[in-house]
């Protein structure tokens, strides 16, 4: 079989003409100036061009605006010295309409090589373009919910961790600072980084213990003078007996004007107002999780307010129970001093009134009245002796049973007191008393007053071998305690025997050299044990002591 012909591939170049004007991309053939010489029928198609006559001969740049315009300059560049370039831009259609374009730049050359002319051929990659740019979006949304989800894990992981600590926190801790510092950490991680604050109410106001550690200086600042409890939303919180919410405009009126959801939860001690935890966020609008998170946390930190009021209740019976434990050891110690002294120290003084007497009924009867005089002398001595050590038992005794009421007490006008005191006591003794000034301490005004003029005035008897008693007051500050201590310049003692020191009637040294009878300091003890404190002594021989009393600090 014979098969037909086949035509001559060559094409003319109406045919290739006709393949041209077929495609739809917009073929331009340019002089090396760049303007527009010819078009095919399917790019001014694309181009919304009805007319070449109205591009024919423009500057094909001129299509172009901003980068794109350069880029085609690049590309013009290019191909003039005999370089394709392909690019992507935007320009916009005759008719206004704008597009993305794929543009290729060639050299046209003459049979010679030189290139004469420019082919630019540009393609509408538009749609490709749209479809791109919803990708992007498309991958910028998830990303954007990839990381919200991230941070709301972190969140959740956050107020797991919070909760776990609060949990921990209630259990081994009864501050309230740190149970209400540990329930705001859960507030700031579980609810979009709402502030908080908790506040303890006294009288017709709350005052803050404390804020989050993310609520800004303007409204800690704001807060410092307290919340009302007739403001509307703490009332219906005190109500409620729990929590209340407010959100809108009606939050930012009733807030310092950076909140607009608010909530308030209201504890009482008994039927009293008691504190206040506050919370806060810009948002207008609390979700429900984040309610229910709010009133959980509440919920949480009453009971751990209720274990912590219990804890300090049961620490408070206990110290004192300590005190008066302390107070009993003390009074059985006196009652042994006691009984020994009515044995032997008060035996003493009767001892030498009877014996003396006696011998002055002697002398009485032999009609000797020198000696009948120094006999009553000496039981004249032993009376006033006597009567001295009742006395000091009375006033030791008072010291127990005179009522307590401790408050904060100024040490600068009890220890100018006990100076006079002192100087009344020894007026021909130069005295000078150092102290600090302003100090402020816990206990019963009267009973320390007590205290620092017994313990000024042992200074100053001790030292009236000195040409000027140089007594020093100072207070230390601890954590627990204050330290009152009271130093002189005078004999000083042997610290072997500073145990013995604070006994009742136990003195180191007779009577003729230092007159007293050994209460002073006993009175200091019992003084001390009853605030909960102590005494302690420190001293050498011609050196100086130095007394004093610790006073324990109250249990807020």
């Amino acid at each position: 079989m014979t098969l037909p012909l086949t035509p001559d591939p060559t094409l003319d170049v109406s045919e290739l003409r006709a393949i041209i004007d077929s495609s739809a991309d917009c073929i331009k053939v340019l002089d090396l100036e760049a303007r527009v010489l010819s078009m095919n029928a399917g790019g001014m198609e694309t181009m919304e061009i009805a007319d070449f006559s109205v591009c024919h001969n423009l500057l094909w740049p001129s299509f172009w605006e901003g980068e794109a315009c350069v880029q085609v300059e690049q590309a013009l560049d290019a191909a003039r010295a005999g370089q394709t370039t392909t690019f992507e831009g935007p320009a916009r259609t005759f008719a206004g309409t704008p597009k993305w374009w794929e543009v290729r730049v060639s050299p046209l050359r003459a049979p010679d090589g030189i290139v004469t002319r420019l082919l630019a051929s540009s393609r509408d990659i538009t749609a490709r373009k749209r479809i791109e740019q919803q990708l992007i979006e498309a991958q910028h949304e998830l990303r954007n919910h990839a990381q919200a989800l991230e941070v709301r894990v972190e969140q959740r992981e956050r107020a797991l961790e919070a909760f776990v600590h609060f949990t921990t926190q209630v259990a081994s801790s009864t501050d309230l600072n740190d149970i209400a510092t540990a329930a705001s950490d859960i507030i700031r991680d579980a609810v979009g980084g709402a502030i908080s604050g908790f506040y303890l109410v006294k009288g017709e106001l709350a005052y803050p213990v404390m804020f989050s550690s993310n609520t800004p200086p303007a409204v800690i600042a704001a807060r410092r003078a307290g919340i009302a409890l007739s403001a509307p939303l703490v009332a219906d919180a005190l109500a409620r007996r729990g929590t209340s919410f407010l959100t809108g405009e009606d939050g930012r009126v009733q807030s310092v004007g950076y909140a607009s959801a608010l909530s308030i939860t209201a504890y009482h001690q008994g039927d009293q107002p008691y504190a206040l935890f506050a919370t806060g966020c810009q948002r207008t609008e609390w979700t429900a999780q984040e309610q229910a998170i709010i009133e959980s946390v509440g919920r949480g930190l009453g009971l751990a307010l209720e274990r912590a009021a219990q804890t300090q209740e049961l620490t408070r019976q206990r110290d004192a129970l300590t005190i008066r434990t302390h107070e009993l050891i003390a009074a059985n110690e006196e009652l042994d001093a006691f009984t020994y002294s009515a044995s032997h120290d008060l035996r003493t003084p009767i001892r030498h009134v009877m014996g003396f007497a006696d011998l002055a009924r002697a002398a009485l009867v032999k009609n000797q009245p020198e000696k009948i005089g120094r006999n009553l002398d000496i039981i004249q001595q032993g009376a006033m002796r006597m009567n001295g050590l009742i006395d000091g038992m009375l006033m030791l005794s008072r010291a127990g049973r005179q009522d307590f009421r401790p408050q904060m007490v100024p040490l600068e006008p009890l220890i100018v007191q006990a100076q006079q005191d002192a100087q009344l006591e020894f007026p021909e003794q130069v005295i000078d008393v150092r102290f600090q000034g302003a100090v402020i301490v816990w206990g019963d005004a009267t009973l320390i007053q007590q205290v620092l003029t017994n313990l000024i005035s042992n200074a100053v008897k001790y030292s009236t071998g000195r040409e000027v008693s140089e007594v020093t007051v100072h207070v230390g500050d601890t954590e627990a305690e204050w330290t009152i201590t009271v130093r002189d310049n005078g004999v000083g003692f042997n610290p072997e025997y500073s145990g013995k020191l604070f006994g009742i009637f136990q003195r180191l040294h007779t009577q003729d050299v230092f007159p007293g009878i050994g209460v002073g300091l006993a009175t200091v003890r019992r003084i001390a044990l009853k605030h909960g404190g102590r005494v302690f002594a420190d001293g050498a021989v011609d050196q100086g002591a130095t007394f004093g009393v610790a006073l324990p600090k109250p249990v807020v």
